[in-house]
């Protein structure tokens, strides 16, 4: 139900902000002053429900609010539409509509779709109608005549009902071919009412029709997922709704424009109309009068001389002058002088109401209401006006103005606008541009009650008698009682509008085509090589490891692909380093195992040594005393060093190896660690050697690392040299740094293993097999100490047998004081 509410907001949205003007029917006269709003509103709401339905990870929220904006524009419109004009279908249509919109959202009905259930509802309540009451339906097909109508109904009513047995049994064939009859049946519908101009409707039914032919062509819903799916909604999102909305705006700039354009026009219109009118009547009002108030006149009524005063009346009447007609009345109403364009026609005129405001109005000069005369009918208004004889004797002068030859001045407003010209008095119109009608009621106050039009001028719409929506300006003209009303018809004027909302609208639809074939191309071809991808990565791990996925072109996927090759070369290098790190975990161990056994062994065989001899009473001399516990305090030493790298290691490796730097002198330091060495091995007496510049060497370093550093250094040439070679220690000044050396005979260093050599627990493979012992762990802490100090650390060795030498090179300042 929310993919064809939000496709039914989308359609009625477009078409009343595209074309409101073809909203003209009666039934929307309630809406139209809303009919842009309501539009905006109905796009909106099924903007928002589009977005979250094709984005279902978003947030509920913006669902219920896509929702909620679109069932409030469907019940203002059904309320205005359907209810108050007592529409049928729309009181069946919409609560239909938003009813099971919302009972679909329903823990119970979620997932299960209502929209096969809402068309069957609405194809039996249609058809049950056209057969009970046809003449409502009738401008609802292309079948004009009511007995098919009742046909139709019928066809209604057994599709229908054919569909609702299908959803209750379960009959997938026979609810296809409902769905199949149905949307053949509202697709006369969608035509019918598009004949007539209904494009509300033609929209609603046009919806209908699809969502029918969907239902019969697909056996399920198809569950959007994938690369192609979210291609295909983001290139709809971002071309068919910024269209939609670009032309809505451009669309509602251009019928602002318009509209001010016409309303300016039809304004300019009016009162050009008005200021030709008033101008006609002053001069007709100022002739009469000049000649009601010649004297050579006068003398010719007074005296009777008849010639004068037909040469006088027949001078008004001319070709070349203003009336068409006029003629001289005595004081009792009787002809004195007749007209000769009226056949000379004589009688009695005081019934005239022309005649008696002229007799009684003084000076003045009147204006009477249209009226049929005598001789043959014609329908005129006259200029009337007393002439004053002297001595109380008085005649009415009078000059008319025909209806018909003023129905065939040109007019000074456009050809498309339609200009009436009646009487305030009584509605009776005087011209019309139209049709040429006279003397009848004015067709403007058939749109609009006389009050309406009591003002001096203004500017309005109203609908005419077909529903069609007008622009109404009109103004009156001073001095008579006449108002000029011009009208346009607004659909005409906003044609062009209209023609640019429809390429709007097509170029949208062709938009989400193409978008849609686009990503259903593109979409393909980056499914094929993601599909590659996920194969690829299923493999990790695998012994299918080695085979690589294809690269293909220079896009991002490509990049992707090669990405993925990288990380699959890293994953297997990893995992061999793995494997490797396992083996030196494993040899770690063994090693560990053996290092600490080694020094416990004589420790606990010294120990009990004592124990049995204390408890045999049998004592020690002094001097096995004291070797005993040189022993044993050898034993100590070597497994409190193995304890202390081990830990220096585990700081290492979280974070906690920390520099306490302080003034000190290298020299010195190496002096000190030398004299040590040299105590606790009196086997290496003369062996070792020290190389220092004459004077301290002083900066600012970690004493006691730098200590551990350099004891490092020389026991480990120590341990893997073979005794009786010497080791020797340079310590010196090197361009603003201080460079240690330490250089041993020994067994020296194979190339490959060179470059693992200060790798935690990493021994090379000759000192291994060599009979020295040790954890592998003295080098790494070494490289941390330098490093930590902003130095750095290498060894170089000819290999096997050659020896090796240890270079470290240090700054004056460790980095840590630095910083």
């Amino acid at each position: 139900m929310e993919w064809f509410a939000a496709a039914f907001g989308l359609v009625v949205g477009t078409t009343m902000v595209f074309v409101p003007y073809e909203f003209g029917a009666a039934i929307f006269q309630i809406i139209y002053p809303y009919i842009r709003p309501l539009g905006s509103l109905f796009l909106l709401g099924s903007a928002t429900m589009l977005a979250a339905m094709l984005y279902p990870t978003w947030p509920a929220f913006v669902g219920w609010l896509g929702r909620t904006l679109f069932l409030g524009a469907v019940a203002f419109y059904w309320w205005a539409a359907a209810v108050l004009p007592g529409g049928i279908t729309g009181l069946i249509l919409y609560p239909l509509l938003a009813g099971l919109l919302l009972l679909e959202r329903a823990r119970r009905f979620q997932g299960r779709g209502l929209l096969s259930a809402f068309i069957a509802c609405v194809a039996l309540s249609f058809g049950g109608l056209m057969v009970l009451v046809p003449n409502s339906f009738i401008r609802m097909s292309l079948l004009a005549f009511g007995p098919f109508i009742r046909l139709l109904g019928g066809a209604f009513l057994a599709t229908g009902a054919l569909l609702a047995v299908g959803l209750w049994r379960g009959h997938e064939k026979a609810c296809r071919i409902a769905a199949g009859s149905l949307s053949v049946l509202f697709l006369n519908m969608t035509l019918a009412l598009g004949a007539r101009r209904s494009w509300a409707g033609m929209g609603v039914y046009a919806v209908l029709a699809l969502a029918c032919l969907l239902l019969w062509r697909m056996r399920q819903v198809p569950a959007p997922s994938g690369v192609r799916w979210r291609l295909f909604r983001g290139m709809a999102l971002a071309s068919v709704l910024p269209i939609l909305g670009v032309g809505a705006v451009t669309s509602y700039v251009a019928q602002r424009a318009i509209s001010a354009e016409l309303r300016g026009k039809a304004q300019q219109a009016v009162l050009a109309e008005t200021a030709w009118l008033e101008q006609s009547a002053a001069i007709a009002r100022s002739l009469l009068r000049s000649q009601s108030q010649d004297p050579g006149f006068i003398e010719a009524v007074r005296t009777g001389d008849r010639k004068e005063m037909i040469e006088r009346v027949e001078l008004l009447e001319s070709d070349t002058g203003l009336f068409d007609a006029a003629w001289l009345l005595d004081a009792t109403g009787e002809t004195l002088v007749p007209s000769k364009r009226l056949n000379r026609l004589t009688g009695n005129f005081a019934d005239r109401e022309y005649f008696q405001q002229a007799l009684n109005g003084g000076d003045a000069v009147w204006v009477s209401r249209p009226f049929l005369t005598r001789a043959g009918g014609l329908p005129f208004i006259v200029f009337s006006t007393r002439v004053d004889l002297g001595e109380g004797q008085r005649v009415v002068l009078v000059g008319g103005r025909s209806l018909q030859r003023l129905g065939l001045q040109s007019t000074l407003a456009s050809r498309s606008y339609h200009v009436e010209l009646f009487d305030r008095r009584d509605g009776t119109l005087l011209r019309e541009t139209e049709r040429g009608d006279v003397l009848t009621r004015a067709p403007v106050l058939g749109m609009l009650p006389p009050e309406v039009l009591s003002a001096r001028e203004g500017l309005l719409e109203a609908f005419n008698e077909s529903g069609r929506r007008l622009l109404v300006a009109y103004a009156q003209v001073p001095g008579t009682e006449w108002t000029v009303v011009v009208t346009a018809r607004l659909r005409e004027a906003f044609a062009p509008v209209t023609r640019m909302g429809a390429w709007v609208v097509g170029i949208a639809a062709l938009a989400g085509a193409i978008s849609l074939l686009l990503s259903q191309w593109v979409g393909r071809d980056v499914a094929v090589r993601l599909e590659t991808l996920r194969d690829g990565f299923a493999a990790l791990g695998t012994p299918a490891l080695e085979q690589r996925v294809q690269a293909r072109g220079d896009d991002e996927v490509a990049q992707l692909a090669d990405g993925f090759n990288d990380m699959a070369a890293r994953i297997d290098r990893t995992q061999k380093e793995l494997r490797e790190a396992i083996v030196i975990r494993d040899q770690f161990l063994s090693m560990a195992s053996h290092e600490l056994r080694t020094p416990l062994t004589p420790l606990k065989a010294t120990l009990e040594l004592l124990i049995r001899q204390s408890e045999s009473g049998v004592g020690l001399t002094p001097e096995r005393q004291r070797a005993t516990f040189e022993r044993l305090t050898r034993q100590v030493d070597r497994l409190t060093r193995l304890i202390g790298d081990m830990l220096d290691v585990s700081r290492l490796q979280s974070g906690r190896f920390a520099l306490t730097v302080a003034p000190m002198d290298l020299t010195a330091l190496a002096h000190e660690v030398l004299e040590r060495i040299q105590s606790t091995r009196p086997e290496r007496q003369g062996l070792l050697s020290l190389d220092v510049s004459e004077g301290p060497l002083v900066g600012r370093w970690d004493e006691q690392r730098l200590d551990q550093l350099l004891t490092n250094l020389v026991e480990n040439a120590l341990r893997y040299s073979p005794p009786g070679t010497p080791v020797s220690m340079r310590v010196r000044e090197e361009e603003g740094q201080v460079r240690v050396d330490v250089e041993d005979q020994g067994i020296g260093i194979p190339q490959e293993s060179l470059p693992q050599l200060f790798t935690p627990f990493f021994r090379a493979r000759n000192a291994a097999e060599h009979y020295a012992g040790g954890l592998g762990l003295g080098l790494a802490i070494c490289r941390e100490i330098v490093e930590r100090h902003g130095g750095r650390i290498q060894a170089s060795s000819e290999g096997p047998g050659k020896g090796t030498c240890f270079t470290v090179w240090l700054p004056r300042a460790a980095v840590a004081d630095a910083a």
